[in-house]
């Protein structure tokens, strides 16, 4: 015998419309076809959708379940914020609903952190900082200055996760929100800036690579700086016809590798000494992607034009033989991959929210259950959890 949910049919469709996400869209995620979704959200309709299929409507929306039995009026879903679309691939993109959902998340992600920072009655920093000019070099020296960047620390990072974590950290102390999101390929988006609200956000797609989730990091805090909020998905790669997406690569790249640096440790190369090898060291060096030392020395007159794309097409199909190379282990595997889900959840949570989450439990105010939640992932990994982010008071 089927259950019926009776859900409130008009919040359903408030919920659909204020998320901008298209029925083919739900279709692929559920399987529930437009017209049987348009008749869930009918009010003259009687057909409504059995306690899974609500459930599976709810997942699909990315809100609780008990949402669907709501008001609108009393449900927090509000218009998503307007962002510039700064992708190179605008023409090819038929669907923004995934996008749209990721958005959702980071705003909503932002406001629990705010509200549960209030509640403990926690000082957030305002993020203030402005600057005047378009001087590359400047810029890239007041954001070290201001957010106490140390190169020495870079150079000592053991991996590029730790460098990642370091500078991420070091950019939430100054009061903006950085946090990671999901369900969107990479191709489609790699960044967000959200400008607006109590503290901007800066969202990193979770499945990037970290020196790349670094460089998104940077690439997005420019944007916050110029109060531009925005959506981008190519970076440091190409030439953009978008001066802004210019300016943020040259200044990410020149924060990462300043310019004397680099230099230092190019030595007396010549263009065609320069070898995915030679790339792959001063990327190590830096904690960056091999991809960023490429542009850096074209940009910076170490690399002729012609080299750099030699360069940059071997990258690339380095980076394609490696990404098929996994897909291969992972079928050969059976099981696949084992996962570390307790560093995954810290790896693509605000690590502010982290410290917050940690406090909350410690005083009783959440339990494993509400961590779960937050964290999306299984009880048994809390501890772990709980253990790594406790570790960062210890330093």
């Amino acid at each position: 015998m089927r259950v019926y949910a009776r859900i409130n049919k008009s919040t359903l469709e408030f919920i659909r419309n204020q998320l901008q996400v298209s029925f083919e869209y739900v279709e692929r995620n559920t399987h529930y076809d437009q017209q049987k979704v348009l008749s869930w959200e009918d009010p003259s309709s009687a057909k409504l959708p059995t306690i899974n299929q609500a459930k599976a409507m709810a997942k699909c929306y990315h809100i609780p379940f008990a949402g669907l039995y709501m008001n609108q009026t009393d449900i927090n879903v509000r218009h998503l914020p307007r962002l510039r679309n700064m992708r190179t691939i605008v023409d090819a993109i038929a669907d923004e609903s995934a996008v749209n959902l990721a958005v959702w998340d980071l705003v909503r992600t932002r406001d629990f952190f705010v509200e549960t920072k209030a509640e403990f009655d926690e000082f957030i920093p305002a993020f203030s900082l402005g600057i005047e000019n378009d001087d590359v070099l400047d810029w890239a020296r007041t954001i070290r200055t201001y957010f106490d960047l140390d190169l020495a620390k870079q150079y000592a990072s053991a991996s590029p996760r730790q460098f990642y974590l370091y500078l991420r950290e070091q950019v939430e102390r100054k009061g903006v929100f950085v946090q990671s999101f999901s369900g969107v390929d990479t191709s489609i988006c790699r960044g967000i800036a959200i400008a607006e609200g109590t503290m901007p956000i800066i969202g990193i797609n979770a499945n990037d690579r970290y020196p790349a989730k670094s460089f998104s990091i940077l690439h997005e805090l420019v944007h916050v700086i110029k109060r531009t909020s925005s959506v981008c998905n190519d970076m440091y790669g190409t030439f953009s016809s978008q001066q802004e997406e210019v300016f943020c690569n040259a200044v990410a790249g020149e924060v990462l590798a300043p310019r004397q640096a680099i230099l230092r440790e190019c030595g007396s190369y010549t263009p065609d000494e320069f070898t995915l090898d030679t790339l792959d060291r001063i990327a190590k060096k830096f904690s960056v992607s091999s991809e960023v030392i490429n542009r850096r020395l074209y940009d910076l007159g170490r690399l002729s034009f012609p080299r750099y794309s030699t360069l940059s097409r071997a990258l690339d199909t380095r980076f394609l033989a490696e990404k098929e190379a996994l897909k291969e282990q992972r079928r050969a595997s059976g099981s696949g991959i084992p996962r570390n889900m307790s560093r995954e959840a810290i790896d693509r949570t605000s690590s502010e929210l982290c410290r917050v989450l940690l406090r909350g439990y410690s005083d009783g105010y959440f339990d494993k259950k509400d961590l779960s939640n937050h964290l999306d992932i299984g009880q048994k990994h809390i501890d772990k959890f709980i253990m790594e982010v406790f570790k960062w008071y210890m330093r």
